[in-house]
């Protein structure tokens, strides 16, 4: 009888861990969550990342919220506040202008990992940045996260972070 006992235990203690890894794995993806990218959140991103490209702050001085963080590869190498965008937008064109870099091009791809709930939402959006320095080609590929939340009815970025290609 007690060779019996060991297999038995085991195959509780399967399933217990089984039942377990599902309700573990459920609370990763909230019930509620949206299975589509809410049109208005794609917009923004495509208006940061574009304004990115044409250094067109107007495009983005009210995409963030009051608390926002923007983190990037070039100094100060963080922007927080209403204004974070605006000035990380700035950053970026400083930076074109450092290094010489004619005919800057930004491309969005597409967005295939996202997390969202009516209210707030968290995306990985890949974007090459292409042009020339010295007539030599120049790319960059990378991605940004994005964290944005609805404040006061209205999307708003509240977190946005790059990393390139060759830091992953």
């Amino acid at each position: 009888m007690k060779k019996h006992l060991l297999p038995l235990i085991c195959l509780c203690m399967l399933i217990v861990g089984l039942t377990s890894q599902q309700a573990t794995a459920k609370s990763f993806f909230p019930a509620d969550t949206v299975a589509k990218l809410k049109p208005e959140v794609k917009q923004i991103i495509e208006k940061v990342i574009k304004a990115s490209g044409t250094f067109n702050i107007s495009e983005v001085s009210d995409l963030y919220a009051p608390n926002a963080v923007v983190a990037d590869e070039q100094p100060p190498f963080s922007w927080n506040g209403q204004l974070a965008g605006v000035q990380w937008i700035n950053s970026v064109e400083k930076a074109v202008k450092d290094f010489k870099i004619k005919d800057f091009k930004v491309e969005l791809q597409r967005i295939k990992t996202f997390q969202q709930t009516e209210e707030i939402v968290y995306l990985v959006a890949p974007v090459e940045y292409t042009g020339t320095v010295n007539g030599e080609h120049f790319e960059e590929q990378g991605a940004f996260s994005f964290v944005l939340r609805v404040v006061s009815g209205k999307w708003l970025i509240k977190s946005q972070a790059w990393v390139p290609r060759s830091g992953i």
